[in-house]
């Protein structure tokens, strides 16, 4: 009889074990575990996320629910696992500040339902492919969520904001899909980068949010003009692997791009407005690109920059007050700057692994410490007709001796203006009598006096080009039967030059009609005059005037023009009353 009851007494308890661990088992699906954190796969539960990741009892494929509560701990994901939170606003992994909060580095994890918040970088997948990255939030950190070397994600649901650098990038992360991910008030919202067309192809829907307005991330387009009626709204805008692209009229901010053309051929970027972005237009992998009538200002990295672009073109931007650089060309040979006005950044134009290619008519004032132009690795550029302060020139090291580019800084009649290059002009030509030194091995053999203008004049149906060469700013300038017309602008009562180059064709256009000039509304005194048989040259001198002179004149003539209307009027009304009484 006491073994029976001693056998019953046993089996009873072994009874109520099992089920106790049946029962708080299931429980522990739905519900946090006594200690925080589950393994859902085998029951087991632990204090700590990476304690539960790291238990040699949790395998590949296994679910680690993590309950309520905050976990401050930076977790490293080395196992092919889900990591899901009960509630994703109260799930809550709070990194150590100087590592990310969590770092995948195994594929096929799945990380879900949580809040990841503070550390370097809130979620980090690093060469760990097809992951999955669902209903999470980040917040309060340096960067939000990256993707690097980590192809084939699912991102989707997610609330990234925040954050003082980026919110979300794919760097060399392509076929990623993005959906319904809204990104808010990070420095740098959205950006995809990478080192071959093959990472910027990803499938990424407008249903992707960059402070309240759609990402617009478009890939195999054919003959497209997008444009403010095209779309009202853009967060973010890029064009992959597409051909024959207008971009127009539009203003984008606070992205790691403003505007990213990746693999795109024959195509443009006009009258756009990109400011506060890391880099304000980027053009990657590209060929005959060009970037026109752009304002790029207080991006971080560069305003415009070309990447392995070839045969491209940047004209007529105003590009300002950038972090790095204003325009950029990199490995972007036979392409062309012209007429860009770049200015307060460390390198206004920088060329690096870029030959061939054409430099002219820019202006380009650097921040104090910075530097107009900056040569790297680039050979057989042909720079020209600049306004510069200074320049840089990278020296190379070849078979352990340096090297420095060679490029030519003049068309072998002009070279650059440079404001710190003191010359001298005795024949009065505009160009400099000494040669300017610009780096070793580099000269500008024929360095301007002044800054180089050019103009279109039109006589009946046909247009002429006109060059200027002036220590003044030239500006409004006209054509009047047979007279060139123009405001010259600098130091008040100074004595100013201009030598203004005339094609000959336009000369004799004129017939009987004399060549005249009127610079400030007064006819200057002409000091040389010569041709070179298809071009007619005048070296001039004038009184220079300020705006401040032409405020004051146009206040004068205003002031004249209310007195003679004014004594029109008593006049007039004097009259009326003597025929009145009359």
């Amino acid at each position: 009889m006491r073994f029976r009851f001693f056998a019953l007494c046993v089996l009873c308890f072994v009874s109520v074990a099992l089920v106790s661990r049946c029962f708080f088992g299931q429980l522990a699906v739905g519900q946090p575990a006594r200690l925080g954190v589950i393994n859902v796969d085998t029951g087991l539960s632990y204090a700590g996320v990476q304690e539960a990741i790291n238990a040699v009892e949790t395998l590949a494929g296994h679910e680690i629910r993590v309950g309520l509560g905050v976990f401050s701990e930076s977790v490293v994901v080395n196992k092919s696992v889900s990591l899901v939170g009960d509630n994703r606003d109260t799930s809550v992994i709070d990194g150590i500040r100087g590592s990310a909060a969590v770092t995948v580095v195994s594929d096929g994890v799945e990380i879900r339902s949580l809040s990841i918040r503070n550390g370097v970088l809130g979620l980090l997948v690093d060469h760990a492919d097809n992951c999955k990255i669902i209903d999470n939030v980040l917040y309060e950190g340096s960067y939000g969520l990256r993707l690097y070397h980590s192809r084939g994600s699912y991102v989707a649901g997610n609330r990234v904001s925040g954050f003082s650098w980026f919110g979300v990038e794919l760097d060399r992360s392509g076929n990623t899909t993005l959906r319904d991910n809204w990104l808010s008030q990070n420095q740098y919202g959205f950006g995809v980068d990478g080192g071959s067309l093959l990472d910027f192809l990803n499938d990424i829907g407008d249903s992707n949010r960059v402070n309240g307005k759609p990402i617009r991330y478009l890939v195999n387009q054919r003959d497209l003009i997008v444009d403010s009626s095209t779309w009202s709204d853009v967060g973010y805008l890029g064009f992959v692997n597409s051909s024959n692209i207008v971009v127009k009229d539009l203003e984008v901010q606070n992205n790691v791009q403003g505007v990213l053309l990746a693999g795109v051929t024959d195509s443009s970027v006009t009258g756009v407005r990109v400011s506060h972005n890391w880099n304000g237009v980027y053009v990657a992998y590209s060929r005959n690109v060009s970037v026109y009538e752009v304002e790029a200002t207080r991006n971080f990295d560069y305003g415009i920059k070309f990447f392995d672009s070839p045969s491209s073109r940047a004209f007529r931007n105003e590009v300002d007050s950038n972090g790095w650089a204003g325009i950029g060309l990199f490995g972007s040979s036979h392409s062309v700057l012209d007429l860009n006005e770049a200015s307060f950044a460390t390198y206004d134009l920088h060329l690096v692994h870029t030959n061939n290619s054409v430099v002219t008519r820019n202006t380009a004032i650097p921040k104090e410490g910075g530097y107009s132009i900056a040569v790297y690795y680039s050979h057989n550029n042909s720079i020209y007709h600049n306004t510069f302060q200074n320049s840089l020139l990278f020296a190379e090291t070849r078979n352990g001796s340096s090297f420095t580019p060679t490029n030519n800084w003049n068309n072998s009649v002009e070279g650059n203006f440079w404001t710190a290059h003191n010359g001298h002009d005795a024949d009065e030509d505009g160009v400099s009598d000494a040669a300017y030194r610009v780096g070793v091995n580099n000269f500008d053999y024929y360095p301007l006096m002044g800054r180089f203008w050019e103009f279109d004049l039109v006589l009946g149906d046909l247009e002429y080009r006109v060059s200027v060469i002036s220590n003044s700013t030239v500006s409004d300038v006209g054509f009047d039967d047979g007279t060139v017309v123009f405001v010259a602008v600098g130091q008040s009562g100074t004595i100013g030059f201009c030598r203004v180059a005339v094609p000959e064709a336009l000369i004799r256009a004129l017939g009987d009609v004399e060549l005249g000039f009127l610079v400030n509304g007064e006819e200057p005194s002409v000091v040389r005059e010569w041709s070179d048989g298809a071009t007619g040259y005048w070296y001039i001198q004038f009184v220079n005037r300020t705006p401040q002179d032409w405020s004051l004149l146009w206040l004068l003539v205003f002031g004249v023009l209310v007195f003679v209307i004014v004594l029109g009027v008593v006049i007039g009304v004097h009259r009326m009353r003597r025929k009145a009484k009359a």
